[in-house]
């Protein structure tokens, strides 16, 4: 897999060097050779001397009984974080309300808009927070975190991270607005510090 993924980053700096237009994209789809396992790889390049170093996504998709998963890769800590069916049940419900994609193109859209989670671990709020969501929402959930279209819920085990479900700006309690906002602005400062600003609103 990361001969392949080598490749696809190689095939994607000739692309980005023949460029007239910027920025420049590819999504590459990988399978494993066993399991069959579906992995979407994509690269952005915002400018030509982002040839060598693209921004990079990459997730996987697989099937078990219960319904498809997806799982997502944070390299710089070596965290992964899987979305169960559930997750993207809501994501359909709460932010995208079109019941007429496929679940691998519900998975896509996500991906793509999503670059980024934000989780927040570190304050008694936070835990305020997440025992109201389990009351309300009836979810056993230990983070809150931030992407580009709603606030995630979620569990963490390790370097596990289990990402339960989303609600949207209108799905957010009145009295816990400006705490979740607050959030949002901490999320919209670590995004512009890694470059991602620009990125995400590409997408």
């Amino acid at each position: 897999m990361l001969l392949r993924i080598s490749n696809c980053k190689k095939e994607f700096r000739r692309k980005v060097l023949k460029a007239s237009r910027f920025p420049c994209s590819a999504s590459y789809e990988l399978k494993t050779g066993r399991r069959k396992n579906l992995f979407i790889l994509t690269l952005v390049a915002q400018k030509r001397g982002d040839a060598k170093l693209p921004f990079f996504n990459i997730y996987g998709i697989y099937d078990r009984p219960e319904g498809t998963y997806a799982a997502g890769l944070i390299i710089d800590d070596a965290t992964i974080l899987i979305y169960p069916p559930h997750f993207f049940k809501r994501y359909r419900e709460r932010i995208v309300k079109d019941d007429k994609l496929s679940n691998k193109q519900l998975i896509h859209l996500y991906f793509t808009k999503s670059w980024m989670l934000y989780k927040v671990f570190d304050d008694g709020e936070q835990e305020e927070l997440c025992e109201e969501f389990k009351f309300t929402m009836h979810e056993e959930t230990s983070f809150v975190g931030v992407v580009e279209q709603g606030y995630c819920f979620g569990s963490t085990f390790g370097s596990i991270v289990v990402v339960k479900t989303i609600i949207s700006e209108e799905n957010i309690f009145d009295h816990k607005r400006e705490l979740l906002h607050e959030l949002r602005e901490k999320y919209n400062r670590v995004k512009k510090d890694q470059g991602l600003e620009n990125l995400i609103s590409l997408m």
